[in-house]
């Protein structure tokens, strides 16, 4: 079943029988059934009437809402898993230091194995030797902490250390002269590229924490990522070996010339929610139509197909997810070692 986006701004969703309907003003956009959807998130400015929203919960359809710039915000959620005893067995297992550790350095791993895979990927085309250096940096990092007991600084140490190798050897794979790129920047993004890389990065997040929920895990409860108020450090944590996928995405939207300089507005007025305390404008952020590129290029990116080595096979990348996130729950469960979804 399909993941469907709605990200018309000033647009109403409503319900007329047994169907969704999206209207601009007297406009029909579309409709669907909801047995026809996995799925719903709604991108910014979106109304919904009231029968909308009772209709989408009685059939428990998953709907997520974000901001326009890609915070989320939130989700409908009927009634929490209730399994119980997985969640004790959660919090359980990661209260043991060296199994928490443990599965922390998993993460790390396949996050790093990830990374080089997508750089390797890469220089066959570009013959570049700062991938090649680079390459050659994350099987030295990755070697090291494959072979040792580290504490849970030191594994974030080296994740950190990874993550920085990683993204300094973007610029030879960004053949777009339109889309310079001087290293990863955040809350909020600087330029065009970092901008994309924090928007997909929220719709894996999004994707992530739909199959948590599906699992009856908590998602507040993770080993790599501290644990804060309101952060989801379970979802953090099963993302990071998924990311290098995201960045791979956003290199080739950027380099096919899928996404262009008039996709992207500057300076504009931030949502609340979005704004740093003491911003007012986002340096950068997508338009509308720009919007619905990357949509429609992520929604293709997790409908997509990808070899697995447990459980074996080729698998739609959503179900992948939900595999990764079942995997938690036998560890937690029966202690069976969690493996890293490597990428290949």
């Amino acid at each position: 079943m399909a993941v469907v986006y709605i990200a018309d701004q000033g647009a109403s969703v409503c319900k007329r029988g047994d169907r969704i309907y999206v209207f601009k003003g007297q406009n029909l956009l579309r409709w669907f059934h909801t047995k026809d959807i996995s799925q719903l998130i709604i991108v910014g400015n979106i109304a919904m009437t009231s029968q909308a929203l009772s209709y989408l919960l009685k059939h428990g359809l998953d709907t997520v809402f974000l901001s326009y710039y890609g915070k989320y915000k939130g989700r409908l959620v009927g009634e929490f898993g209730k399994n119980v005893y997985l969640r004790y067995a959660q919090f359980t297992f990661l209260q043991s230091e060296p199994d928490k550790n443990a599965l922390a350095r998993q993460y790390v791993l396949g996050k790093i194995a990830n990374m080089r895979f997508h750089l390797e990927k890469r220089a066959r085309r570009y013959k570049d030797p700062l991938l090649a250096q680079n390459i050659i940096r994350l099987s030295e990092i990755k070697d090291k902490l494959a072979t040792g007991i580290y504490d849970i600084e030191s594994i974030r140490g080296y994740e950190g250390i990874a993550t920085k190798y990683y993204f300094s050897a973007f610029p030879a794979l960004i053949t777009n002269p339109d889309f310079p790129f001087s290293g990863r920047n955040r809350r909020p993004p600087k330029d065009e590229v970092n901008a994309l890389l924090s928007l997909g990065y929220t719709f894996l997040m999004n994707q992530i924490m739909t199959s948590t929920y599906i699992c009856g895990l908590d998602p507040y409860f993770g080993a790599l990522h501290e644990l804060n108020y309101g952060r989801q450090s379970l979802v953090l944590d099963l993302m990071e070996e998924f990311r290098p996928l995201i960045d791979n995405l956003v290199i080739s939207c950027i380099n096919r010339r899928e996404l262009r300089p008039e996709h992207f507005c500057h300076n504009v007025l931030a949502d609340t929610e979005d704004a740093d305390d003491d911003k007012t404008f986002l340096p950068v952020s997508m338009s509308q139509e720009g919007m619905k590129v990357f949509i429609t290029a992520f929604a293709k990116l997790i409908n997509s197909t990808f070899a697995s080595d447990n459980p074996a096979g080729n698998w739609v990348l959503r179900d992948i997810f939900q595999n990764q996130a079942r995997k938690i729950v036998t560890l937690f469960e029966k202690n069976t070692p969690y493996e890293p979804f490597l990428w290949h």
